[in-house]
């Protein structure tokens, strides 16, 4: 199969189709009057003749000019060698047709990638927050004039091979118990890499949770909420972490001191966890992981689950408490998307648990607009994700070798607490 069309292949085909050189040109550049049984007829000629027809034979039929000018327009060292004119005409058609070059293929010819690998891990595909934080990353890194690629992490993995080759010049990683042995691997074969979360050793970028957390606290503390249960807390997660310090620092400055309980991952060692926390400088959250350990019935191992398992799990907690005397909790440190499945199975089994009078509930992300129009109306924590996305692209830059930026974050509240 030959790669490209000349004016003499165009001849061939349209002697063997029985048509005009005209009509081929017309049919190949995919011209809107063009009859589909005339695009038919030249397609099948072309194919008993052995070409292959690429976008690329196609733009360069319609801009009028040929493959060679086409390869030349996308070429940063030789674009300036074609005439404006043409370089115009050439950008009109590739958009109309939706093409653009082979970037695998201009990265080996050129060492210089354009690529960006995405590397969410393979069980962050089916979270509504990683799916609109890879959204953003898509967009940005298109607006950027780069080329974005999703390329989920298996479990039994360390990283795809894409984003170790050549071709990829940035790898977005996500923040997890892999993390150190990533950033190795990467530095290894020479890639660049940024990370969503907080890393010593690489560009991070994350929403900065401290602040906001601890006006949240101190909301629940005003509204008199005789317990607070303050999430999920995994050594390995620096949002964890900052949430934690927020809420600790609203403890600590409030008169009102509320029943506590904190569920730890099964593995987690208390005493580094509280040497991790003071060398990230959250002092406040380590005093009070140490006081949560020495406080009976605050501190309850429990296994990472699924959303469906965390739903089930937070409803037998609530109420448990409730049986056990606590008349008001306000759970915090939960997403939105937990926290409205949540609200949703309190309300379809009948708990009897109400929102003001027995439970307070708020979430972080602020995914879903049209949630300001349900009923009740969740408090929750935002931030910008276009913001975030084009925050961590910004780390490009082969002499960053690490350094964190903080998101700001903004509390909204609203009416579930």
């Amino acid at each position: 199969m030959k790669k490209s069309i000349s004016n003499r292949d165009v001849e061939r085909i349209a002697h063997h189709a029985g048509l005009t050189t005209e009509q081929v040109r017309a049919a190949l550049a995919m011209r809107g009057d063009v009859f589909p049984e005339l695009q038919d007829r030249v397609a099948a000629s072309a194919s008993e003749l052995r070409y292959t027809i690429t976008v690329r034979d196609r733009v360069a039929m319609a801009a009028g000019t040929s493959v060679a000018t086409v390869n030349r327009a996308y070429r940063p060292e030789a674009r300036h060698l074609v005439r404006p004119e043409v370089l115009q005409a050439i950008e009109r058609e590739a958009a109309r047709m939706g093409y653009t070059p082979d970037p695998v293929a201009q990265a080996r010819r050129t060492q210089q990638s354009t690529i960006v690998a995405i590397c969410p891990e393979m069980t962050h595909l089916s979270s509504p927050y990683h799916a609109a934080l890879i959204r953003a990353l898509t967009e940005v890194v298109t607006e950027r004039g780069l080329y974005p690629v999703i390329t989920p992490i298996p479990q039994d993995r360390l990283l795809p091979d894409i984003a170790q080759s050549s071709i990829t010049s940035l790898v977005v990683l996500w923040e997890g118990p892999r993390t150190n042995q990533q950033a190795a691997a990467l530095r290894a074969a020479g890639r660049q890499a940024v990370l969503i979360g907080h890393h010593e050793r690489l560009p991070s970028v994350a929403p900065d949770w401290t602040e906001a957390y601890e006006r949240l606290t101190h909301r629940a503390l005003e509204q008199g909420y005789d317990m607070l249960h303050l999430g999920y807390y995994s050594e390995q997660r620096w949002a964890a972490s900052a949430r934690l310090e927020g809420m600790a620092r609203a403890l600590a400055s409030s008169r009102h001191q509320p029943r506590l309980r904190l569920w730890l991952h099964p593995d987690l060692d208390l005493t580094r966890a509280v040497e991790a926390l003071h060398a990230q400088e959250m002092y406040a959250a380590a005093t009070l992981l140490t006081v949560l350990a020495g406080t009976p019935g605050a501190l309850e191992r429990r296994p990472r689950l699924g959303l469906e398992g965390i739903i089930q799990e937070l409803t037998e907690e609530l109420r448990r408490l409730q049986k056990d005397g606590s008349q008001r909790v306000a759970l915090l440190g939960y997403s939105d998307m937990t926290i409205r499945q949540l609200m949703w199975q309190l309300t379809a089994d009948g708990s009897g648990l109400r929102l003001g009078d027995h439970l307070g509930l708020a979430g972080h992300d602020n995914l879903e607009p049209i949630m300001r129009y349900l009923n009740p109306v969740l408090t929750t924590i935002a931030y910008d994700f276009s913001d975030f996305a084009g925050q961590l692209i910004d780390q490009i830059d082969p002499e960053n070798e690490g350094g964190f930026t903080g998101l700001p974050t903004e509390l909204i509240l609203r009416e579930s607490l």
